[in-house]
């Protein structure tokens, strides 16, 4: 089913670019399924590619291995602390740690800089700042969406190491009636660089899929340098969830196009 909802720029946010560093992101772990009268092998549904990015999982359903073309990454769980080995051409290239609160949620990540992480009441990410340095730092704010009971995150802000304000995200979900809920929630590419976006310890974003994103870049004085538009627009599978993401600007540029696949459920009888 295709919905031309005109979108977000979460594609790019939300899209499956290799990171620079050849870190690999981090997926929401959806629930396993249960046969009664079978045994399952794999789970149902499971975001197993996204644009580049392979991914699999433990029989559980937790996030396993993280996989590009040269590069991968590998999770190994303890209690409250998840480790990601990063390997590049199969050799061993990088360690990330992340530690966890009683509720899952990351509080701190540990790569060559370590991260801290903010959450409301709601349990919603607020902010991710450097511990070493504070001024770099990132601040999400959340309204109420056009549901009128859930709060989305609608600004992000971006500032550099000096403190200065260097580009601001807007987003917008639709109005009453025009909502398309997001089946299969992944956290947005607005993490610090290598920390993966897969794993589904940051918190919920949004219940419903982005239709417009505006990105605002400033200059180290503080006016407004530039203001672009988003759009995008999603195909739907038959459960509802994303499997391709379109991004176009305002007057129709395209940006990029993601597809996704999620697993389907094998038995052994």
């Amino acid at each position: 089913m295709a919905i031309a909802a005109n979108g977000l720029l979460f594609a790019g946010i939300l899209g499956a670019c290799q990171p620079e560093n050849d870190a690999i992101p981090v997926t929401q772990t959806p629930q396993a399924t249960n046969d009664r009268n079978a045994r399952t092998t794999q789970a149902a549904g499971l975001l197993i590619k996204d644009g580049v990015v392979d991914l699999s999982y433990q029989g559980s359903g937790a996030l396993w291995k993280e996989i590009y073309t040269n590069a991968y990454s590998e999770f190994i769980y303890a209690p409250q602390l998840i480790t990601a080995k990063g390997y590049k051409y199969g050799n061993l290239s990088s360690e990330t740690k992340y530690t966890l609160d009683a509720f899952g949620r990351c509080v701190q990540s540990f790569t060559n800089k370590t991260y801290i992480y903010e959450y409301n009441a709601s349990g919603q990410l607020t902010k991710w700042y450097n511990k070493d340095n504070p001024n770099e730092q990132r601040l999400f704010k959340y309204a109420v969406d056009a549901g009128g009971w859930k709060k989305s995150l609608s600004t992000v802000t971006f500032y550099d190491g000096s403190g200065t304000k260097t580009k601001e995200l807007k987003f917008t979900y639709g109005a009453p009636g025009a909502l398309i809920p997001d089946k299969y929630p992944v956290t947005p590419d607005l993490l610090p660089s290598g920390i993966s976006r897969y794993l589904p310890i940051f918190g919920i974003f949004s219940t419903n899929l982005v239709q417009t994103m505006t990105e605002d870049k400033y200059l180290l004085n503080g006016q407004k340098l530039s203001s672009t538009q988003y759009l995008y627009s999603y195909t739907l599978d038959y459960a509802g969830k994303a499997k391709n993401i379109t991004v176009k600007k305002i007057y129709g540029t395209q940006v990029s196009s993601t597809d996704r696949t999620y697993s389907a459920p094998t038995y052994n009888f």
